[in-house]
């Protein structure tokens, strides 16, 4: 074997089920003598040709596909290769050749093939689609010629060098481009470090910027200094700008005092000083004002800021308007109180009126026995009519408790107006003028027109009461939808199309104290005697149990509005 060749990779395998085929090979790839056949050396390049030495194979036989599969797996884990096979196509009983080969070119696809059939057991088609079009399989047909099996081997064991050498040398050039970029990446580790430090600082600086100018919380941010006062407003963001009405401009410079009003509580202050002055966070709630002096419920966290020595040298604040989250809790605990009033006051009064239905029974059954002049048959009679007046209460009580029968229908509420008109007209007096205005195209509303009646009687009786000394009322239709944002001021209401009729008065208003019991059983502003405290709690009941809804609107020295909500007829 000459230098030139020797470090080539010989190997051939040969997988033929028949014994002289395997001996025809070797005779072929593995002589005896060094040289090459005459006669095979005469056939290729003519008898003048001086004889050289040939290339020796070293050859592994294999006569069923599964043992050549094992062999190829076996010089794969030796490190030791085979660059060619020899594959015969009929191999009984195991895998043909075919299967042999795609078997093989699974865990050797570098292995070149050469299949060897005598029959055209597959076409090139079928070939391909159970092998695949690969470009290291060719096809020998049998009886073969020696010097045609020579070149074989000979081409594609020199194939496989190739390819390897060419692996090599790629893997050798993608090493040196990988060395050669490690230098450069070495080389410009530093700077880029420092330009992706300032990418990071500025796209922080910039999600910080957008999260604060974002926010729907109050920001600010102060100094550290802990005077009586407070710290110094640094900075505030437009969240803090809507919320009160500051401008950042007259904020900054500012303390806290500028939030501050009759109503703050004071002990949170002193308490927040001395959380700060121990260098801890703390959260509350307290009563601030906006510039225009209005009153703000807010919920509040402020935490130290400190430098990398661990000195404190800001403060930052954030704060969140629960003005309208305090003012729905309190609706909503509003509500459930007198849901749960109700429910009492409907239970007593069930049970109540059971007791006045045997009193009256037996009172008139006394009235009917006592003979005609009996001192006793004034005595009856007032029992009589002490138990019609407390049944009387007992009814504004089922009403109230939302467990009267009603006799709901679709009720036109401007014919209900106008019918009552002479008598709100009487009602009021020469001193009270009465407007009334009917929407047009009013929606027919579901609802008991006899006690729609009745609630509309007892607010205009409350009404002319609120205004001694005259004034106007006016009684106004419209049709109105509520959604999702109209009715959570309203816990109770749900979503949908209305009939709605506002009352207003011009008298004397009320106060919150009053407002917050308005619709509460037995509560009244009127004297001893002067009344029941159970009017508008009947209308709250009756609208309730109608599925509408009754709110106020009053200021103190400006007169009353009264919205009765009721659901349109389907």
């Amino acid at each position: 074997m000459n230098t030139a060749t020797e470090h080539r990779n010989r190997r051939v395998l040969i997988i033929d089920d028949n014994f002289e085929i395997h001996h025809d090979f070797r005779k072929i790839l593995a002589p005896d003598e060094l040289t090459r056949y005459a006669d095979s050396e005469a056939l290729l390049f003519g008898s003048s040709i001086k004889t050289v030495a040939a290339p020796q194979f070293d050859l592994d036989s294999a006569y069923q596909g599964q043992e050549g599969f094992a062999l190829v797996k076996k010089a794969l884990e030796e490190g030791r290769p085979h660059a060619m096979a020899f594959v015969d196509v009929r191999m009984p009983p195991g895998w043909d050749g075919v299967e042999t080969t795609r078997r093989i070119w699974e865990i050797d696809p570098d292995l070149q093939v050469v299949i060897c059939t005598a029959y055209s057991d597959y076409s090139w088609g079928e070939m391909f689609e159970k092998i695949g079009n690969r470009g290291g399989l060719l096809i020998l047909k049998k009886p073969f010629d020696a010097v045609e099996v020579l070149q074989l081997a000979q081409a594609l064991t020199e194939k496989w060098g190739l390819h390897q050498e060419s692996r090599r040398k790629m893997e050798e050039l993608e090493s040196r481009i990988a060395e050669r970029t490690r230098e450069l990446q070495q080389t410009n580790h530093a700077l880029q470090r420092e330009v992706i430090e300032h990418q990071r600082a500025e796209e922080s600086l910039r999600l910080f910027e957008t999260v604060v100018e974002q926010a729907k919380d109050s920001i600010v941010i102060t100094d550290a200094a802990l005077t009586l006062a407070g710290p110094t407003i640094l900075f505030v963001n437009p969240a803090f700008t809507k919320m009160t009405g500051y401008t950042a401009e007259e904020a900054k410079g500012q303390t806290s005092l500028i939030l501050q009003g009759p109503n703050t509580d004071k002990t949170v202050l002193s308490q927040l000083r001395h959380y700060l002055k121990r260098r801890e966070a703390l959260a509350s709630e307290t009563i601030s004002y906006a510039k225009d002096g209005e009153g703000l419920m807010l919920e509040w966290q402020i935490a130290p800021i400190c430098n990398a020595g661990g000195a404190i040298t800001h403060f930052v604040a954030i704060q969140r308007d629960i003005t309208a989250r305090k003012r729905f809790e309190a609706q909503l605990f509003q509500s459930q109180k007198m849901e749960t009033v109700g429910k009492l006051a409907g239970g007593i009064a069930h049970e109540f009126n059971s007791i006045l239905t045997a009193i009256i029974g037996q009172s008139e059954l006394l009235l009917g026995d006592l003979p005609a002049g009996s001192p006793l048959t004034q005595n009856a009679n007032e029992i009589s009519q002490a138990a019609g007046r407390a049944a009387t209460l007992t009814r504004q009580l089922l009403a109230y408790g939302r467990k009267q029968f009603l006799h709901p229908e679709s009720l036109d509420l401007n014919r209900v107006i106008a019918g009552m008109e002479s008598m709100l007209q009487h009602l009021m007096g020469g001193n009270v003028a009465t407007q009334i205005i009917h929407a047009p195209g009013l929606q027919a509303a579901r609802a008991d027109a006899g006690q729609i009646e009745q609630v509309i009687m007892n607010m205009v009786i409350n009404a002319r009461d609120a205004m001694p000394d005259g004034g106007k009322l006016t009684l106004a239709t419209s049709n109105v939808t509520l959604d999702e944002e109209s009715v959570s001021r309203y816990p109770e209401l749900k979503m949908g199309k209305y009939v709605m009729l506002a009352i207003t008065d011009t008298g004397t208003g009320m106060t919150e104290e009053v407002k917050a019991h308005l619709f509460e059983p037995f509560f009244t502003t009127k004297g001893v005697g002067e009344g029941t405290g159970l009017g508008l709690s009947t209308c709250f009941g009756i609208i309730k149990q109608s599925g509408g809804h009754i709110s106020v609107y009053s200021e103190r020295g400006r007169g009353s509005t009264f919205k009765i909500y009721l659901p349109q007829a389907d």
